[in-house]
């Protein structure tokens, strides 16, 4: 029991180093597939990166305390109502994960209707000193943009619009019978 929980925290350390490290220094884009991230959700759900993959994915680092994180929240909500049916999936990864009870609240106070998932105390992803932070990460799974501190709603818009009809264009050029993931017309409505 307690080598499986090294194990485990080990793994989960390896990874949230990988990742970390693929988006120090600036890096806006990853040149191979993120490793997975492991965490859990804050119903105690398991969440991991890799289930996300063949979707837009949004990773925002924020905390309660974060004024910058507040004001950008209702951004998020509103873009992942407006792109979820497109192929868009927001998650939260809450940075004080040591008070539950605090985040709940928040949850409901900012009407968040996207996972949250929470860091594991003391790691190197609870420790984070630029948030709010986004990641967006492609469908298969390469980091597309990176964004330190609040971004403005158009901005984040136009990126995940570009990926979503990037996406949209890539699976309409396969070979005659293969299976469209989304409809041009679902992103046009959604933006509009």
């Amino acid at each position: 029991m307690i080598i499986k929980k090294i194990s485990n925290r080990l793994a989960f350390f390896a990874a949230a180093c990988v990742l970390l490290a693929a988006t120090a220094f600036g890096q806006e884009t990853a040149e191979k597939p993120l490793p997975n991230l492991a965490l859990n959700r804050i119903d105690g759900q398991k969440w991991n990166l890799k289930d996300n993959r063949g979707s837009l994915t949004l990773l925002n680092f924020w905390a309660t305390w974060c004024a910058p994180c507040r004001s950008e929240i209702p951004v998020l909500v509103r873009l992942s109502d407006k792109y979820k049916v497109a192929g868009l999936k927001v998650v939260g990864v809450s940075v004080d994960s040591d008070n539950v009870s605090q985040i709940n609240k928040f949850i409901k106070d900012f009407k968040i209707d996207y996972s949250i998932v929470l860091a594991v105390p003391g790691s190197i992803l609870s420790q984070q000193k630029a948030i709010p932070m986004s990641l967006l990460i492609d469908e298969k799974g390469f980091l597309a943009k990176k964004y330190v501190g609040a971004v403005e709603e158009f901005v984040l818009e136009k990126d995940i619009k570009t990926l979503l009809n990037k996406r949209i264009t890539l699976h309409t050029q396969t070979p005659a019978g293969a299976k469209k993931i989304v409809s041009k017309r679902a992103v046009e409505k959604a933006g509009n």
